[in-house]
């Protein structure tokens, strides 16, 4: 399915919670990979789906909800106000980033993180957000992507910024160790949209909350 999409338009779904949504061909490509594929069974919200049947989201529809919201509110942006300069390329970024930004979820999603793994290895240091970062290297790696992003001209300067804000960095601190990333700090702003350490106000709460409702 990967090499039927490359080059075409842009895939409509019909998302649970967001109606029809419009999908990149290359996170079409990264959908298509068994590492994605996953996600369809992890649950959102853990163990509450076996007490509540309607509690039954999972990471899937959660990170496509992701990757949908993080384009439309920086595509908002870019339409609304030119002197941000955000390119398509930073559009498309932040897509990629909503859409793996929950990879590296284990079984019971945060359950896993937060009292599995913390009763059985009380020393280990590992949160999903490492080894989403992980994942999403592994899986360009091992299903032959990189082709497809060079064709998006999505460069590995335009990975490591994925990268980067799939780890959910601290933006006040970037601007002092990365200045060569962002120069202008107008658009250091594009860390917080899929994650926002400030406030917490970030489309990935958005979906979360919307997928729960």
């Amino acid at each position: 399915m990967a090499e039927e999409q490359s080059g075409s338009a842009e895939t409509i779904l019909n998302d649970p919670d967001h109606g029809h949504i419009s999908i990149h061909p290359l996170c079409v490509n990264i959908m298509d990979t068994p590492e994605f594929q996953r996600l369809r069974f992890i649950k959102q919200l853990g163990p509450v789906y076996f007490v509540y049947p309607g509690a039954a989201q999972n990471i899937f529809e959660h990170s496509l909800g992701v990757c949908h919201l993080a384009g439309r509110l920086v595509k908002t942006l870019q339409n609304n106000q030119p002197e941000l300069e955000i390119t398509d390329a930073d559009v498309l970024c932040l897509e990629i980033a909503g859409l793996c930004h929950d990879l590296g979820h284990g079984p019971f999603s945060h359950l896993f993180q937060y009292s599995f793994l913390p009763k059985m290895w009380p020393d280990l240091k590992w949160t999903h957000e490492e080894n989403s970062v992980k994942m999403f290297d592994y899986l360009i790696t091992k299903n032959n992507l990189i082709k497809y992003f060079e064709e998006y001209h999505i460069s590995e300067r335009d990975r490591e910024f994925i990268r980067e804000i799939i780890a959910r960095p601290d933006v006040a601190s970037m601007k002092s160790t990365r200045p060569e990333k962002y120069p202008n700090e107008r658009k250091m702003f594009l860390y917080k949209i899929v994650s926002n350490k400030r406030n917490g106000i970030d489309v990935d709460k958005w979906d979360y909350l919307h997928g729960i409702v």
